[in-house]
C-alpha cells in the first residue's frame, strides 16, 4: 500500500504494524469486533485499506491505518469510499463517535474533511531518544491509586477547553490504573500524581512497549514550574533498552509543556489534527394510523348569566 498512513501516534507507534497482518487478524472470528478492517476493490484488485480500533471502555472508533494503491492515480476518492463504508458500519453497531489523528498538509486530511470530520484539536508530537536520567525525586509525586482517578478527571476538566472536552466525551474510566492502555494487553502503564495539599495539581503517565514510550502529563497552567519534575519522573522511570524513543504529544493549548519537553532533549516531528465524526443510528419510530372521530353536531345552549348577577339587591 503506497501511500500507507499510520494515523493515531504516538499511540500507535507502540506496537509494530502490517496491513497483511492487520487484514488477517480482522477476517478471523471476532477480529471485525476488536478491530475493524476496511477494503475497497476496483474489479478483482484491492485498491485501499483502513483499520479501526475499538476503544476499551466506551466503544469508540480510532482510525490507525489508511492506504491505498492505485499507482497513478489520486487516492482520495478510494479513501472516501472507505471512510464512508466505515462510518456507516459503526453507526449501525451504535458508535456514536468516530476519532482519527490525522498529519496537517497531507491529502488524507483534506479526505477526512470533505466528509464531515470536524477539527477540534491540534497537536504537535514531540520525541526524544535517550532522555536525561532522573533528577531527584519530589516529595510531592507519588504513584496513582484507584482514589486518584476522579481528581484526575477534575484536572483534566481543569485544563481542557470545554469545546475539546464536548468533542471527547471522556469518563473517569479513562483514567484508572492500566484504563488508557487500551485493549492491547501487552503495553505496560504506570502514573504518578502530584499534590499540593489536598489538591492534584499534576498528572503524567507512561505506556511502555520494547523500546517505544509514550507519555502523558497534565498540569495546571499557574503551576507550570512542576512541568520539569513530572516529566522527570516519567523518563526516568522508563525500562532500560538499547536506546529507547519516547513520544508525547502536546496539543495548542499546552504551550508551556512544549517549552518543558524541548527542554528536556524532546524535539517536534509531526503536527496533526485532531478529528471527530458524529454518526447517526437507526431508530425504530412507531407507525401512526388516522383515526376519524365522528361529532354529533346538537342544538346550541342557551346564553347563562353568572348566578351571582341573579341575587337581590340587598344581597352582599
Amino acid at each position: 500500500m503506497r501511500p500507507l498512513y499510520r494515523l493515531d501516534q504516538p499511540d500507535s507507534l507502540l506496537v509494530p504494524f502490517s496491513p497483511m497482518r492487520a487484514g488477517l487478524a480482522a477476517s478471523l472470528p471476532g477480529g471485525q469486533r476488536r478491530r475493524p478492517a476496511f477494503v475497497a476493490l476496483a474489479g478483482d484488485r484491492l485498491v485501499g485499506f483502513a483499520q479501526f480500533e475499538i476503544g476499551a471502555w466506551d466503544q469508540r472508533w480510532h482510525a490507525v491505518a489508511l492506504g491505498a494503491s492505485v499507482g497513478v492515480f489520486e487516492a482520495e476518492p478510494v479513501w472516501e469510499t472507505i471512510l464512508t463504508q466505515a462510518v456507516r458500519a459503526a453507526g449501525l453497531r451504535g458508535v456514536k463517535r468516530l476519532f482519527a489523528r490525522v498529519p496537517i498538509g497531507e491529502p488524507i486530511n483534506r479526505a477526512f474533511r470533505r466528509l464531515g470530520w470536524s477539527p477540534y484539536a491540534g497537536e504537535t508530537l514531540f520525541a526524544a531518544t535517550d532522555p536525561p536520567p532522573r533528577r531527584q525525586q519530589t516529595r510531592s509525586i507519588r504513584s496513582q491509586v484507584p482514589v486518584d482517578t476522579w481528581a484526575i478527571h477534575q484536572l483534566y476538566s481543569a485544563v481542557v477547553p470545554h469545546e475539546v472536552q464536548a468533542a471527547e466525551a471522556f469518563t473517569s474510566h479513562v483514567w484508572d490504573l492500566n484504563g488508557s492502555g487500551g485493549t492491547r494487553r501487552s503495553v505496560r502503564q504506570q502514573s504518578w500524581v502530584m499534590i499540593d495539599g489536598h489538591q492534584l495539581i499534576g498528572y503524567v503517565s507512561t505506556r511502555c512497549r520494547d523500546d517505544s514510550h509514550v507519555i502523558e502529563v497534565l498540569s495546571l497552567p499557574e503551576r507550570r514550574a512542576i512541568l520539569p519534575d513530572l516529566l522527570a519522573m516519567a523518563t526516568g522511570s522508563l525500562p532500560k533498552g538499547s536506546r529507547p524513543r519516547v513520544y508525547c504529544a502536546v496539543r495548542g493549548y499546552q504551550a508551556e509543556t512544549a517549552t518543558a519537553l524541548e527542554a528536556s532533549g524532546f524535539v517536534p516531528i509531526l503536527e496533526q489534527d485532531l478529528l471527530v465524526k458524529y454518526t447517526t443510528a437507526p431508530v425504530l419510530a412507531p407507525v401512526t394510523e388516522s383515526v376519524e372521530f365522528h361529532v354529533e353536531a346538537r342544538d346550541p345552549l342557551p346564553k347563562r348569566v353568572p348566578t351571582f348577577l341573579q341575587g337581590q339587591p340587598g344581597d352582599r
